[in-house]
């Protein structure tokens, strides 16, 4: 693990602030252990190590970059009404692919395709890179898309808005079905990531604020300690150094946050499997390794919730009065997928 102390004051106190322009995106790279940040006003995408130096990884982009998102050996990138794909280790472009889009935003894959938000048009593009076409998965979102993170958990993308009392939307990746989750209060949400825990974190502008929601959205966020921000944009989530790396518009500086730790206090080998049978179900879903009584949620695919009880004493959970299709099942121990089927 880096010196994070030294890196934060960096950042914090301004020493890397001329090295961005117009901050607005970060995007960590795994396997070089460094941070991608777009640049709108030069239309550079630089490359932020370990340590804190920066440099350049792709220059001339002509609009933007917005929002980044790795896919494979790929960087793409948000840039006008376009995405593009820049190779992770030598910055060459390899796409270029027009979504006939007119302010591409937000950006994130479920590891096949990318969705891209369009800030002007209120519509999510589905995208598929290798193919190097695109299609709307959702016309209009009636509010205005900004960030967007898949969510392989429950198998949903999950968008933030821009506007005042901006809500937070579930959105089915194969039919486009939207939901609501919730009304945050906040104005003008920016970016969205999930840690670890699966905890969703998000930025708003006002006020200038990283906010933690957990996955079922229904209770209300938790503002982040000590996190100094300044028009905070596109965030992304570190696995490997358990941060949530913050880009700030309006200072060009990129902060990090440590959330809770990834261990949950249970150890690994303590802690039963759980199983679900029969799956597919038709009425009855049994529960294996769980506590009777534990509670439960049941979300389908857009992230809707439908269901929800406590475990019974036989492990049973009745699912009869669902419709056939795809669901998860939240426990206290995570989410299970399942299948009804009639």
């Amino acid at each position: 693990m880096r010196d994070l102390s030294t890196l934060l004051f960096l950042l914090l106190t301004g020493s890397l602030a001329a090295q961005f322009n117009g901050a607005e995106s970060v995007e960590y790279d795994p396997a070089g252990d460094r941070y991608f940040v777009s640049n709108t006003q030069s239309h550079v995408i630089s490359i932020l190590e370990q340590g804190g130096a920066v440099s350049t990884f792709a220059s001339g982009l002509g609009s933007g970059p917005h929002g980044l998102e790795l896919l494979g050996d790929t960087l793409y990138a948000c840039s006008g009404g376009r995405v593009k794909g820049f190779l992770r280790t030598d910055g060459s472009q390899v796409a270029d692919i027009d979504l006939s889009g007119t302010f591409l935003n937000g950006l994130t894959t479920d590891g096949t395709h990318l969705y891209a938000t369009d800030f002007s048009q209120g519509r999510i593009h589905k995208v598929d890179p290798v193919a190097g076409t695109s299609t709307p998965l959702v016309s209009q979102t009636i509010f205005t898309p900004n960030g967007i993170v898949y969510d392989p958990t429950l198998d949903r993308l999950v968008v933030v808005a821009w506007g005042s009392n901006a809500g937070i939307h579930a959105v089915d990746p194969v039919s486009g079905a939207m939901s609501l989750l919730t009304n945050t209060g906040l104005t003008n949400l920016d970016g969205v990531t999930i840690d670890c825990n699966g905890q969703f974190w998000v930025t708003s502008w006002t006020p200038d604020q990283l906010t933690q929601y957990d996955p079922s959205f229904a209770l209300p966020g938790i503002p982040a300690v000590g996190v100094v921000l300044n028009n905070a944009a596109d965030i992304d989530y570190d696995p490997v150094n358990n941060l949530v790396c913050v880009p700030n518009s309006g200072n060009n500086s990129v902060v990090f946050h440590t959330p809770g730790s990834c261990t949950t206090g249970v150890g690994e080998a303590a802690r039963p499997a759980v199983s679900l049978w029969p799956n597919p179900a038709t009425d009855l879903l049994r529960v294996g390794g769980v506590e009777p009584g534990s509670p439960y949620r049941v979300f389908d695919a857009s992230g809707r919730e439908v269901l929800a009880g406590r475990v019974a004493v036989d492990g049973v959970i009745a699912v009869g009065i669902l419709e056939a299709g795809r669901y998860h099942l939240l426990l206290e121990a995570g989410a299970m997928p399942f299948v009804v089927q009639r």
